[in-house]
Parts: structure tokens; C-alpha cells; sequence
């Protein structure tokens, strides 16, 4: 029962970073593979301030957050200038220059090693500690998380969104701000990705730069993909379908050397077999 409960509570988490990659890539069309460094930021500083006794968490969550947008916001301003695969390639060397900075700060990150004995979650004082109220916490962000991606999807700036993406040139023809929503986008994701990132360091009470290197923002991706992307669906159901797979791979004998890139190819392999097959995901728009 603690597995299932921690199957749960970890897949919620990484439905808000779901929502974070595919109001970037789904929604708006802006193809980044830096997501899983921004949420490493919001995991890092809510771990600093819940060791430190520096404030509480919901506090310090909304500092992650606000942090998260910043960063998602001065990192997409310059990339914006460029446009297609030079975005791609811009966005691939931020998730690579903060991987550095992960493994390298050891005063702030921990280093290689991590932070481990993260204090868990607290709400007016009072510790969540349990499994089963780990799972209300994480169940409450994502369906907050959820909630907002329905509404901003139903909003005219939602629709924006998807006009860009499909012709961008002829929103800037018509008069609206293309890079201000491009930008506002990116905050929203930011936030997003910030939030899962303070959830996932108390929930796991460690962290450390394997969390959030290229490999954790093509997983992000693969969730899209196989979810289907431009749904709020598709955010739901591939987090949680790609997290039961290492648990299918449990059953069958793999070699614990060579598990880890066992299940990387079949992310590749997922990846390559929907975008030839079903590029829209199991409940992503028909294209």
C-alpha cells in the first residue's frame, strides 16, 4: 500500500510538470528540453529554506514559484529571438549549463551527492509526514494545477496561444503581442514547474542533479507525447502511464547495470513509435 501511495503522489507531481511542458510544446509550440532544470530550482529552493529553517513551505513554495517564473521568463526572452531549431539548440545548452551548476555548487545544491534529510511539508504548523497525507498535499496541487490549465486553455489568451501556434506570423499580421504571450506562457510554466519541484523535494526529503538533467526533460517530453499533447488529458495520463513502466520492467529479469538505459530506449522507442503512428498521443487533438 506505501508503493501504491508513492506511485501516486509521485505521478501528481509530475502531472504539474506535464502541464508545465505542454503549455510550452503543446500549446503554445515552443519546443524547449530545459523544463526539468527550472523545476531542479524550485526542488533546490525550497530544500535550502525548509533545511535552514529560513521560512515554512506553502512560504517558501510561493518563493519557488515566483522564482521559477523569473528565470523561465529571462531565459525565454533572449531565446525568443531565435526561432525553430536554434531554439531547440538554445534551450538544450540552458538544461546543460544548469545540470553544471547542479553538480558544481556544493554550498547551495550539495553537489554530485545531493541534499539529502529534506524536512517534510508542514500546513499552519502541523507535519505531513504520512504517505496517505503526502498524497492529499500532492493531490490538491495537481487538481489546482489542472484547474488553471482548463481555464487558461478556455480564455482568449489560450486561444492566442494556439493561433501562434499554428501561424505565427499571421497573429503579429493582425496586431497581437506575440512575444508577450510567448512570455506570459513561459511564466505560467514556470510556476508550474516550480511548484512540482518544492513538492518533489519533500516528498522524496532529497535531491541531487540526476533529477534534473536532459534525461529528466525527455522524459517531460515523452510524457507529452505518449499523453497527448494540447489536452489536459494527455498532461494526466502520460506521467502516469510512463512512472508504472520501471515497475513493469521490475518483473522482468534486467541486469540492475543495464536497467537504466533499458528504460531509455524505450522512452526513445515510445517517442519514435507515437510520433510515426499517433503523433497526437492516446488523448491529444487529432492533427
Amino acid at each position: 500500500m506505501d508503493f501504491l501511495w508513492s506511485y501516486i503522489a509521485l505521478a501528481e507531481i509530475y502531472v504539474l510538470l506535464g502541464l508545465s511542458t505542454n503549455l510550452l510544446v503543446g500549446i503554445a509550440g515552443i519546443f524547449t528540453v530545459s523544463q526539468a532544470a527550472v523545476f531542479g530550482v524550485g526542488a533546490y529552493i525550497v530544500a535550502f529554506c525548509l533545511m535552514h529553517d529560513i521560512m515554512g513551505f506553502v512560504p517558501a513554495l510561493l518563493v519557488a514559484a515566483a522564482c521559477c517564473v523569473v528565470l523561465n521568463v529571462l531565459v525565454t526572452l533572449p531565446s525568443l529571438r531565435v526561432s525553430g531549431d536554434y531554439f531547440v539548440v538554445t534551450s538544450f545548452g540552458i538544461q546543460l549549463l544548469a545540470t553544471a551548476v547542479f553538480v558544481n555548487w556544493t554550498a547551495g545544491t550539495g553537489g554530485a551527492n545531493g541534499l539529502p534529510g529534506i524536512p517534510p511539508p508542514d500546513l499552519f504548523g502541523f507535519a505531513l509526514e504520512s504517505n496517505e497525507q503526502l498524497v492529499l498535499l500532492t493531490t490538491a496541487g495537481s487538481g489546482l494545477g489542472c484547474l488553471a490549465f482548463w481555464l487558461i486553455m478556455r480564455a482568449p489568451f489560450g486561444r492566442l496561444l494556439r493561433a501562434i501556434r499554428e501561424d505565427e506570423l499571421a497573429v503579429a499580421a493582425a496586431g497581437k503581442g506575440v512575444l508577450r504571450a510567448k512570455v506570459s506562457a513561459a511564466a505560467l510554466a514556470g510556476a508550474f514547474a516550480g511548484s512540482a519541484g518544492g513538492l518533489y523535494a519533500t516528498f522524496l526529503s532529497f535531491v541531487d542533479p540526476s533529477s534534473f538533467d536532459l534525461d529528466a526533460s525527455i522524459l517531460l517530453l515523452t510524457m507529452v507525447v505518449v499523453g497527448g499533447a494540447r489536452t489536459l488529458a494527455g498532461s494526466v495520463i502520460g506521467p502516469f502511464l510512463l512512472l508504472a513502466l520501471p515497475q513493469v520492467l521490475s518483473l522482468i529479469e534486467i541486469p540492475t547495470s543495464i536497467a537504466a538505459s533499458a528504460r531509455q530506449l524505450i522512452y526513445g522507442l515510445l517517442l519514435i513509435a507515437f510520433m510515426l503512428f499517433r503523433p497526437q498521443g492516446l488523448a491529444g487533438e487529432k492533427l
